[in-house]
């Protein structure tokens, strides 16, 4: 590919073009001098905020002893024997075969 320069976007008109390597690029459209164009203003840089949060979290007190919490309640408590959903985890795959 030949050698078309540096490629400019003209700052009055928007026109984009090469200037050839010559050493003023003047826009085809409107003929401005790229170097006139003024400075491009720098982005305001935000100041930094430190976000305190509050720690509100409580943790509960433990319940010494849970049977007793549970007999207050009126919950009755299941001991032994497998009920309805338990995995024993003791199964072999052969078990899983019949």
């Amino acid at each position: 590919m030949a050698n078309l320069g540096k490629k400019f976007s003209c700052f009055q008109c928007a026109a984009k073009f090469y200037d050839f390597g010559k050493p003023e690029a003047l826009c085809p459209k409107c003929g401005a001098n790229q170097k006139a164009a003024p400075a491009k203003p720098k982005a305001v840089k935000k100041e930094k905020t430190v976000h305190v949060i509050e720690d509100d979290f409580t943790p509960e007190p433990e319940a010494e002893n849970l049977e007793e919490t549970f007999q207050e309640s009126g919950v009755a408590i299941e001991r032994g024997g497998r009920g309805e959903g338990f995995d024993p985890g003791d199964l072999r795959m052969d078990d899983y075969d019949e």
